[in-house]
């Protein structure tokens, strides 16, 4: 499966059409999945990235989900990010993008939302609420999208407006921690009391684990403004690598202990758990 984060050139120079094909081929799916009704309208993908290159944004980043048949791997979900031809190379902390996201089986709407990738980590935040339009497909048409597209594209300000912000804002340890704790929830359930008797087979997270997603893993994340805060805990409930409690078997006896969460490899569970954190980061973190 496609690695969600890193589908994209290191230099972050724009994707060829035969790199974006070689990560994501159901973008240049010319029809929809044989099952689907004569109603459905089918936007193709490639038509968005002649779209966006009219308007100066190139591809940066293409990630598909790799199913077990043959229509779900030429029609299923995929992603695309887009950025400013003329502003790759004017940021240098982050730069915001435009996410693109669509299927041609039906089982997804096109969707477009604005997010920001930080160089640093080499991470992709996607925005929550309000930043966010799509489009049914039986009303697919490239002016419905060109209207998505600069409505989306009027909220790449907002957005550097909102990490502007974050940049400025200091929370207090109780902020901190319930900012991390609402963003462990996104994925487990939460048990603090350690040592009980009964487990549901799901995994879930404690202390230990709010502890180690709020703990900076490089030096350019030590610094305790909001937006620092933020991206350090996005990074580690996307990509995993923290301890989560779990059901583990050792010499046929089944026990609760700790092992390494995983990262996010769902294109769908990504954009929602992505769009989710932001909302929690704007509720907690720089609240008054």
């Amino acid at each position: 499966m496609p690695d969600l984060i890193y589908s994209r050139n290191s230099n972050n120079d724009f994707l060829t059409k035969d790199q974006v094909f070689a990560k994501a081929p159901a973008v240049f799916a010319h029809d929809y999945a044989e099952d689907l009704s004569n109603k459905y309208g089918n936007f193709n993908s490639a038509q968005a990235i002649e779209v966006m290159n009219d308007y100066g944004y190139g591809v940066t980043q293409a990630a598909q989900v790799q199913g077990r048949t043959t229509t779900a791997n030429s029609y299923g979900q995929h992603l695309m990010a887009f950025a400013k031809r003329d502003e790759v190379s004017a940021f240098v902390e982050e730069q915001p993008e435009i996410i693109f996201y669509n299927s041609h089986d039906g089982k997804s709407s096109m969707k477009l939302f604005a997010g920001v990738y930080r160089f640093i980590c080499s991470n992709g935040i996607i925005a929550g609420d309000g930043f966010d339009q799509k489009m049914v497909h039986y009303k697919s048409n490239l002016d419905s999208f060109e209207d998505l597209l600069k409505y989306t594209a009027n909220k790449l300000h907002d957005i550097s407006s909102a990490t502007t912000t974050m940049k400025n804002v200091t929370p207090d340890p109780i902020q901190v921690e319930t900012f991390a704790l609402k963003a462990l929830e996104t994925r487990y359930d939460y048990h603090p009391i350690t040592g009980r008797t009964e487990f549901n087979n799901k995994n879930s997270f404690d202390h230990r684990s709010i502890r180690q997603v709020l703990t900076p893993t490089r030096e350019e994340d030590t610094s305790n403004d909001a937006w620092t805060i933020f991206n350090r805990v996005q990074e580690s409930v996307i990509r995993g690598n923290f301890n989560v409690l779990g059901a583990l078997k050792r010499n046929g006896h089944k026990f609760i202990g700790y092992k390494e969460s995983k990262k996010l490899t769902s294109i769908k569970q990504n954009v929602s758990v992505n769009r989710q954190l932001w909302d929690i980061a704007q509720e907690t973190l720089i609240a008054a």
